[in-house]
């Protein structure tokens, strides 16, 4: 179990940038690995409505559980492993694994016994260190969505900003905001069950 506090800078991408930022990084499809995040909320939403999002990623066999909260103008992130039988546990009966991720929820004033598995959402990403920090590139795809994305994890707020700004200047890529991953596939929930109307 960890916590640690994440300074990030992201911005959303169309196929053709995403392409480019890859050639310009030297980055094939060998240097990509594929991670899957289960999430989870409530059935009114408790967590988005608290602006935090639950999460398993899946990578190589490994089920890293956390908990994503604003804290101080960054994110606050819980992490807590799961066993194989913990993780088969909670999607598919939603029971919740104890820990410090179970205790951060209910100091939020969620029910973790309301807690249910809302999607999935497939990610190919590759990463790698850039300017005293580490820069990811990733193409989602959940539901009948597809998008790309450029992320850049740095150590400082201010000199982060300036680090990510230049990088999309000088690789003539307009600032567009990026939507965490989970509000993108809460969106495409939405969007799903009002084309059923």
């Amino acid at each position: 179990m960890s916590r640690e506090l994440e300074i990030e800078f992201k911005n959303m991408l169309n196929k053709e940038e995403f392409i480019a930022l890859c050639r310009k990084f030297g980055r094939d499809d060998a240097s990509f690995f594929r991670q899957v995040n289960d999430y989870f909320d409530t059935p009114t939403f408790g967590l988005k409505s608290k602006k935090s999002a639950l999460r398993i990623r899946h990578v190589n066999d490994q089920h890293d559980f956390t908990l994503k909260q604003p804290h101080d103008g960054v994110v606050l992130e819980t992490h807590q492993m799961l066993s194989e039988d913990e993780n088969k546990a909670l999607i598919q009966y939603g029971v919740m694994p104890s820990g410090e991720v179970e205790q951060a929820i209910a100091h939020l004033g969620i029910d973790v016994d309301q807690l249910l598995h809302i999607g999935e959402l497939v990610t190919k990403r590759t990463e790698f260190p850039y300017q005293k920090g580490k820069l990811f590139l990733d193409g989602s795809s959940y539901l009948d969505h597809h998008d790309y994305e450029l992320e850049y994890e740095a150590e400082k707020p201010l000199t982060g900003e300036q680090i990510f700004q230049s990088l999309l200047l000088e690789s003539a890529i307009p600032r567009r905001p990026s939507k965490n991953k989970i509000l993108r596939l809460y969106e495409a929930i939405k969007e799903r069950g009002t084309s059923k109307q």
